[in-house]
């Protein structure tokens, strides 16, 4: 990740400068899942859902350590687990730790920016899974509410310009959330027996 310029900072907000920095990660992510997952039949739900398990285990478990509490998004793996039970599967084991050691100004803005958007792709995700699943599949984790609001409620960290530190420390930290996010989803999809139909 090259470092934020001054100009680049000073000419945008932070959530510009972190839209910008992670854009082609976000498309390959959202690829990913699209892969992993299949969208089409109850199972395909319960990998999706086994992936965000596995994936924000080790992600909650870092913010927890590093960021503030201000910036600790609602805790959500309950929220695939509850689902998951109710669909008849398993738990996934949680993925390997997040690999971010450094704690750079901005890192833990910029991991709790990635999940905390991820609850607007969720809004869309319920809204598909609504429709495959004719309304019987559980979505406490896809309608999760606390996310939004602390969505709502980060916009004013991030939509305002950054020092070039914390620009660079949260585009960092958000590319890789964006990485770990890919490669649990590269593992689901090359080893779909981890969550048994």
């Amino acid at each position: 990740m090259a470092p934020a310029s001054d100009a680049a900072v000073g000419t945008a907000d932070l959530r510009v400068h972190l839209r910008a920095a992670t854009m082609a990660a976000h498309d390959l992510l959202d690829a990913a899942m699209q892969a992993a997952s299949g969208w089409q039949s109850r199972d395909d739900y319960a990998r999706f859902l086994a992936l965000q398990h596995a994936a924000r285990v080790p992600l909650e478990a870092w913010l927890a350590a590093n960021a503030p509490e201000e910036l600790r998004p609602p805790l959500q793996t309950g929220l695939p687990a509850a689902d998951l039970t109710a669909l008849g599967h398993p738990l996934p084991a949680p993925a390997l730790p997040f690999p971010l050691s450094s704690r750079q100004a901005g890192s833990a803005l910029g991991a709790a920016w990635v999940l905390a958007g991820s609850a607007l792709g969720n809004r869309a995700i319920a809204k598909a899974v609504t429709r495959i699943g004719g309304g019987r599949w559980p979505t406490a984790f896809l309608g999760d509410g606390a996310m939004m609001a602390f969505w709502q409620g980060l916009r004013t960290r991030i939509e305002r310009p950054a020092s070039p530190a914390e620009a660079e420390g949260a585009a960092e930290a958000a590319a890789a959330v964006f990485t770990h996010f890919l490669a649990v989803a590269e593992h689901a999809k090359t080893a779909p027996e981890s969550v048994p139909a």
